[in-house]
């Protein structure tokens, strides 16, 4: 009996073995294959592409034929182009000045004021007791070198860039992602946004134990934390609790809420465009922000798909593969909007491993 044993034990030793080679010869064989993709192209080549990209739009192209040409501008340099950011970025600053009105603010409102919801027919009176909670400046007034806007795209998985995303010199993160993939996003944050349904949905709307939520938040250090308070009537007391539990807890986080205005001029500039939806995510509403404040911006984790541009299928989010609300956002549509700024060289969309 005890030989069988042995012999069983040995049995699982080699398979378990032959396992974890041929694992490392997939990864070997995978990393052989991206190798590949990043092969640089010929300068006419890659214009070629770009004008693909600027010519068509998603809905003249097929997925197949979209992710093929996607594949092959991984292996076209991406070069900053000053001219095409600086065009980009004075309509930014026409709409919507993000700079100065991003967040509410003590220097942007006052008290007596009026504010109007952007996401409905819906208003709040300024009293003092809650203009004594907008910061009395923005903290964007300055201009920011390099910004990473981190994304939650599954094509994030085994990207290796969280070193690149840590180097940026400002970390936008989106809705309280998890950390734990260091490798891949890294760890630096200094500001994500919080969507109220998380709030409500996973913390109780903060009305028993914050614990959990406190627990949660101290991944991010002293990040701000910004909340569209003033875009549906739902979203104003989750939001002030959000900022009232983490000043009960000594937290060194700074709670900001959008600017309904700011969030209203964005809509119309993106729609004014051509981009059509329902409502912008938090992506592109920091996405566009930053292009705004940042001198140099890269977007990770940007990614709408169920594949990767070579066709494998990948999770949703990185972290987990829930998909979103159906018919809220247009991602794929937005997706395109940032891939033509990259093509043009105005921010740099990083899609492959870095």
């Amino acid at each position: 009996m005890a030989r069988r044993w042995h012999l069983v034990l040995v049995l699982v030793v080699v398979l378990t073995c032959y396992s974890a080679y041929r694992n490392l010869q997939h990864r070997g064989q995978s990393a052989q294959r991206l190798r590949r993709t990043y092969m640089e192209l010929p300068e006419a080549e890659c214009l070629h592409l770009k004008s693909l990209i600027f010519n068509s739009t998603m809905k003249k192209l097929d997925t197949s034929r979209f992710y093929k040409l996607i594949n092959a501008l991984q292996g076209c340099s991406w070069i900053a182009n000053q001219t095409a950011r600086d065009l980009r970025r004075s309509q930014f600053r026409m709409c919507c000045n993000a700079s100065r009105t991003l967040i509410m603010t003590q220097e942007n409102s006052a008290v007596g004021q009026t504010i109007q919801y952007d996401a409905e027919k819906r208003a709040k009176n300024i009293t003092e007791s809650l203009y004594k909670l907008f910061p009395e400046t923005s903290p964007f007034t300055k201009p920011i070198r390099s910004c990473a806007v981190v994304g939650n795209g599954g094509i994030l998985r085994n990207s290796s860039c969280g070193v690149n995303i840590d180097q940026a010199d400002f970390v936008f993160r989106l809705n309280f992602p998890p950390l734990n993939w260091t490798q891949d996003v890294g760890t630096k944050t200094n500001l994500v946004t919080a969507n109220p349904s998380i709030l409500i949905n996973k913390y109780g709307s903060l009305r028993e134990q914050r614990k959990p939520f406190i627990n949660m938040v101290k991944a991010y250090g002293s990040a701000f934390i910004i909340l569209p308070a003033f875009s549906f009537g739902m979203n104003t007391e989750v939001s002030l609790r959000t900022l009232y539990s983490l000043e009960d807890f000594d937290m060194n986080n700074r709670v900001v809420f959008f600017n309904p205005q700011y969030l209203q001029n964005l809509t119309s500039y993106w729609k004014g465009i051509g981009l059509m939806f329902r409502r912008m995510s938090s992506g592109l509403m920091l996405a566009s922000a930053a292009f705004e404040v940042c001198e140099k911006v890269t977007l990770y984790g940007f990614w709408p798909f169920s594949e990767d541009f070579e066709g494998t299928p990948i999770p949703h989010h990185y972290y987990d593969n829930v998909p979103p609300k159906r018919g809220f956002h247009s991602m794929s549509d937005e997706f395109y909007q940032y891939l033509t700024m990259h093509s043009r060289g105005a921010l740099k969309l990083q899609l492959g491993q870095c």
